[in-house]
């Protein structure tokens, strides 16, 4: 791997993470997975992203859509339905103390959003991949969460042999 794509090493005081890959329009998935949209460089980011963590969390759809039985740190799953959580800032204060400092979020948009708008993402490592997904069906990301006020900075921006792949940092840690 291109050591320039390496996610480490990880300032101190990032303890929550997040990856996703998106497609032109946004989009996470084409069919039931995002294999489809991902090159070598974005599967490898992803796997140094995920060795950073002490947990992983994702939500109920990413479980049902990607593969997680050969992960080797806890992996928490989290429903709507079944769990709503109305204190986010609370629930990864609980999966630190339980699992330790590094969260790792792997979950779609919606989620993902939600813990963006209510600032308890570090980092953000986003892919954008030129692929295209089919997947009219496919839940999408609405970049805007990032561009909002007091939400997070762009610091890092890498052209991969396929993707361009993007560092946002909460604007709070960015300015310290």
């Amino acid at each position: 791997m291109n050591p320039t794509l390496s996610p480490e090493p990880l300032p101190n005081e990032v303890k929550v993470i997040a990856s996703l890959l998106i497609d032109p329009k946004g989009r996470v998935r084409d069919g039931v997975s995002s294999r489809p949209l991902s090159s070598a460089e974005d599967r490898q980011r992803f796997l140094a992203l995920r060795a950073l963590a002490d947990c992983i969390v994702i939500g109920r759809r990413t479980s049902e859509a990607e593969s997680y039985a050969n992960t080797k740190v806890p992996v928490v799953v989290y429903s709507r339905r079944t769990q709503p959580i109305t204190r986010w800032d609370l629930e990864i204060e609980r999966l630190q103390r339980e699992y330790g400092p590094r969260i790792v979020i792997e979950a779609g948009p919606d989620l993902l959003e939600q813990l963006l708008e209510e600032d308890l993402i570090d980092r953000l490592y986003l892919t954008k991949t030129s692929r295209e997904s089919n997947d009219e069906s496919s839940p999408r990301l609405d970049l805007r969460v990032l561009d909002r006020e007091g939400a997070m900075d762009l610091i890092e921006r890498i052209q991969g042999s396929e993707d361009l792949f993007e560092v946002y940092q909460r604007r709070s840690l960015s300015r310290r």
